[in-house]
């Protein structure tokens, strides 16, 4: 349970504190203060620094601030997720396709129940936030029964957009070409720029339906997000299906679709991008488009995941191709933002990436991500300024508080002994100051 040493407009947290700052770079206070103060109804960070020193600057007797246990970080942001998923995310996986076909598309079918909609999205929110994913990019399916539930549970951090699939589908989830057209125009009317043009990907959706909404993202300042270069099979399928559409006969790869129909570009958000051709990279760097890594969804079938392969995240970088991590719920098996981070650290260090720190992994997973969202000004870290969020995470009683940013976090995550512990880590949660979520302290 979080303390504060507070009055109507001032706040005080004492406490083990992490603040991530780049992929190399992440301040470490073992016993800090965020000083916040609230300005017009928002609570500002005004201050982070060693308590001693913080307490010399605003004249506080230091045992008058409670100092709270764990370790407390900014929020993550999921860049790349659905939540009309979550009864799937465990569900056997040996393709991408087959899941698809044989578990995902029958669930979100679900979903045009307006009663089954309400009780899923009041559940899946409250559990997400529980977890210390404040923000993100969301799928939705194609009803607009499920886009109104998200938007009514889901914090303003997050831009969801309701699934475009007008071919290659099954029927009881395939739109005309105007039905489709017609739900991005309802999302941008009612929810603006928290709703997010989503075609499901170039195989499922009609060319012309991805213009139209591209199109509509432009004139609307919308993000825009999809998948790309998945798996190998999906690559194949998809330029088989271009090859023998007027306009797209000529395309040499999947990532030349996207940039006919105007999905590229510095709002938009990519998934999975793992098979990238040279020719691709250079693409999405020209057209500053951002890319969603989803190392737990990706992870091999034995790890829960889908077998699709590794983000090489060197490459892309090299390219100076903005990324940021993703969960893929239910692609990816769990909600915790924890385990995408272990599973990132883990995948690249068996292949010899020394670069994959736990440092570059935070950074990923909550100011990288808040940046591709356009929120980088205003959340992502502890900088002065910026609107005081946070999560605490709890350590066992008589757990060893490190000194610096890279063993902290890996001290947090070792703690748990199974992955799905990890969706509990977090006891604590703050948004605009005020606390939304407690739990119950871990036990030693």
């Amino acid at each position: 349970m979080l303390t504060f040493k507070e009055d109507q407009d001032f706040k005080a947290l004492r406490g083990h504190i992490l603040n991530p700052l780049s992929d190399t770079s992440c301040q470490c206070f073992p016993d800090g203060i965020i000083v916040a103060r609230r300005k017009s109804g928002v609570w500002l960070v005004e201050a982070l620094g060693d308590a001693s020193s913080i307490a010399e600057n605003y004249q506080l007797d230091l045992d008058d601030v409670p100092v709270n246990s764990g370790v407390v970080l900014p929020p993550f942001y999921d860049i790349h997720f659905h939540w009309v998923q979550d009864d799937v995310r465990e569900m056997p996986k040996e393709s991408l396709l087959e899941w698809l076909e044989r578990y995902t598309f029958p669930e979100e079918a679900r979903f045009a129940d307006p009663d089954y909609s309400e009780v899923k999205a009041k559940h899946f929110w409250s559990r997400i936030l529980a977890t210390g994913t404040l923000g993100g990019l969301c799928y939705s399916s194609i009803h607009s029964v499920a886009l109104d539930a998200a938007m009514k549970y889901a914090p303003s951090g997050f831009r969801i957009g309701g699934s475009l699939m007008t071919m290659n589908c099954p029927g009881f989830l395939r739109q005309t070409v105007d039905e489709a057209v017609g739900a991005a125009s309802y999302g941008a009317k009612t929810y603006g720029d928290r709703y997010c043009i989503t075609p499901r990907f170039a195989p499922t959706t009609h060319p012309e339906v991805m213009t139209a909404a591209a199109k509509l993202a432009e004139n609307s300042g919308l993000f825009q997000q999809t998948h790309l270069d998945e798996t190998i099979a999906e690559i194949e399928w998809v330029l088989g299906i271009y090859s023998e559409i007027d306009g797209f006969d000529d395309i040499q790869n999947y990532t030349e679709i996207y940039e006919r129909c105007g999905v590229l570009g510095p709002r938009t958000v990519m998934g999975h991008a793992i098979h990238l051709e040279p020719e691709e990279l250079e693409l999405l760097a020209k057209t500053d488009t951002a890319l969603a890594s989803c190392p737990t969804s990706n992870a091999p079938p034995e790890d829960f995941g889908l077998g699709s392969g590794l983000f090489n995240f060197e490459q892309v970088e090299s390219h100076g191709i903005r990324w940021a991590l993703a969960s893929d719920i239910g692609g990816g098996p769990f909600l915790s933002m924890f385990d995408v981070i272990e599973s990132f650290v883990q995948q690249n260090r068996q292949i010899g990436r020394s670069s994959a720190t736990y440092t570059k992994a935070l950074y990923r997973s909550t100011l990288a991500g808040a940046e591709i969202l356009e929120y980088g000004e205003a959340k992502g870290n502890f900088a002065i300024g910026k609107e005081f969020d946070c999560i605490q995470c709890q350590s066992p009683e008589g757990m060893r508080i490190p000194s610096n940013a890279e063993e902290s976090i890996a001290q947090l995550i070792g703690q748990v002994r199974t992955r799905s512990d990890y969706d509990a880590l977090v006891s604590s949660a703050v948004l605009n100051g005020e606390v939304i979520f407690e739990r119950a302290p871990l036990k030693a």
